[in-house]
């Protein structure tokens, strides 16, 4: 069930940055057009996911955290374990997501500019 839920929630998340950056379209033609490199433009795209990324890292790890300890520590009286890898595993995929999904519309959008010059 897990799983599931987070296949949706990752589906959600790429669709929303997906459509974030196409929205951009114009934006993205303004940057080209007063001379920022169509390098440069992706840069800034794939810093701009990065953030988005660790920020939605930071704040779902800080969300987990004020519900799990509480009830781990009703029920058993210890703090949640988190293996590092397991972790560590989920934040490498979120990264891997937010980059891509941010990326590949960015490059689409900046070569159909290209194409109507």
């Amino acid at each position: 069930m897990a799983a599931v839920l987070g296949g949706f929630a990752a589906v959600a998340a790429v669709n929303t940055l997906v459509m974030t950056v196409l929205d951009r379209r114009r934006e993205l033609g303004t940057l080209r057009l007063i001379g920022s490199t169509r390098r440069q433009v992706l840069r800034m795209i794939r810093w701009e996911a990065l953030l988005v990324a660790l920020a939605g890292i930071v704040l779902g790890t800080a969300i987990a955290l004020a519900t799990l300890v509480p009830m781990m520590n009703g029920l058993t009286g210890e703090g949640p374990y988190i293996p590092p890898l397991v972790y560590g595993a989920f934040a490498g995929t979120i990264i891997a997501l937010g980059l891509t999904a941010a990326g590949l519309p960015a490059r689409a959008a900046l070569r159909r500019d290209t194409l109507e010059e």
